[in-house]
């Protein structure tokens, strides 16, 4: 299903705001495409607001919270990658191991932001908006 004009500035705009650390902003643009999505999809940007929701919690010192929603964002990757009908694309690989990285690094009271922003920078790209 091709994606629409304003679903496409929304993923932009999501892309934009993570790489700049405006996690809460990429929540929002992300979670306004993702209100539409169904299926695996769906599941996929519902793990990815989780993963921008987390590194707020962490930036405002909510350690807690953000191990919270990264081991849901990780349990949706791990559905994900274990459905026989659907072949996990690479986007699923990055962002699983990803949030193991970065879970570890809080576990050891390490930041892991700057590994993040590495990720949002360097492995996340627009073609992942294909994945919609």
């Amino acid at each position: 299903m091709p994606v629409e004009a304003h679903e496409l500035a929304c993923l932009h705009q999501g892309l934009s705001y993570f790489r700049t650390a405006d996690y809460y902003a990429a929540h929002d643009a992300w979670e306004e495409v993702w209100q539409g999505l169904r299926g695996y999809p769906r599941l996929f940007w519902q793990g990815m607001i989780q993963v921008v929701v987390g590194a707020y919690h962490y930036s405002n010192g909510n350690r807690r919270g953000c191990q919270g929603q990264w081991q849901k964002a990780l349990q949706k990757c791990d559905t994900l990658l274990t459905l026989e009908a659907f072949q996990a694309p690479a986007q699923v690989q990055h962002v699983h191991a990803m949030l193991v990285h970065s879970l570890a690094a809080v576990e050891r009271n390490d930041d892991p932001l700057p590994a993040l922003q590495t990720f949002a920078t360097a492995v996340m790209s627009e073609a992942w908006f294909t994945f919609v």
